[in-house]
């Protein structure tokens, strides 16, 4: 495998790493209290310098593509975009989801990834393993942990994800059965890239393809919100409420 910066910054924790000849060679985590606009290009810089790189040895980038932050993700994906046009080297994409779903692909059965979208609800996708190969068996979708837990399956399940800490009582209420993966183990990891398919330009996937591994970026990024942006769900609201007033006004 040749030198790949990888990129996650779908939460307020950004995750860079860097991989090369089946290995992850160093990686950062960061706890970030200011933006990642202000913290990105740093903190990629200082891997670089840690694991004795310049950025023009770089010969492939990955970046998650979401689900997770309207902020963030664009921050994370524009940023690797510049990156691969300026060194002129492939970007991959991958869902967060997939990555940890990837975990458990020796384990036969169902698993459920949640993660925390805020709003006291998660994003969620239930995939299926038969020891071998991994499939995803749902759309990516965000909802209530309730409503979430009432469309899972009973047996055979594993949950797994940072939204299984924030939510396991009230997923529990509403769940018979089920496996709990919990702690910080359930986070994606960058090495489990290592194992997934890397898929090129070439590859050909028909509407709805749900095969799992990374996809080379041919031409636009496309970012998984699921999600409308605050400021598309602000847009709706003020249009709601202008409307609610010239009924009213019209009524009067």
């Amino acid at each position: 495998m040749p030198l790949t910066l990888v990129l996650d910054s779908c939460t307020t924790d950004l995750r860079i790493a860097l991989l090369r000849d089946g290995r992850v060679l160093a990686a950062l985590r960061l706890d970030s209290s200011r933006s990642h606009s202000q913290t990105l290009l740093t903190a990629v810089d200082e891997l670089l310098t840690l694991s004795g790189f310049e950025l023009c040895a770089l010969r492939r980038l990955a970046v998650s593509c979401g689900p997770g932050s309207f902020s963030g993700l664009r921050i994370g994906m524009t940023s690797m975009q510049g990156l691969s046009q300026a060194l002129g080297c492939p970007l991959f994409t991958f869902v967060e989801h997939d990555l940890i779903a990837w975990r458990f692909i020796r384990r036969k059965g169902q698993v459920a990834v949640l993660t925390d979208a805020r709003r006291g609800q998660v994003y969620w996708a239930l995939y299926y393993s038969d020891g071998k190969t991994l499939k995803r068996s749902s759309h990516y979708r965000v909802d209530d942990p309730e409503v979430m837990a009432a469309a899972l399956p009973a047996e055979g399940l594993l949950l797994a994800g940072s939204g299984v800490d924030l939510y396991k009582g009230k997923i529990a209420e509403n769940l018979t059965g089920g496996e709990f993966y919990e702690g910080r183990r359930a986070l994606p990891e960058p090495a489990l890239l290592l194992e997934m398919p890397w898929f090129s330009r070439d590859a050909v996937f028909s509407p709805g393809e749900r095969r799992i591994g990374l996809r080379a970026v041919s031409r636009n990024l496309e970012p998984l919100y699921i999600r409308p942006s605050d400021a598309e769900i602000n847009r709706q609201q003020r249009q709601f409420s202008d409307s609610v007033k010239q009924t009213g006004g019209a009524d009067g």
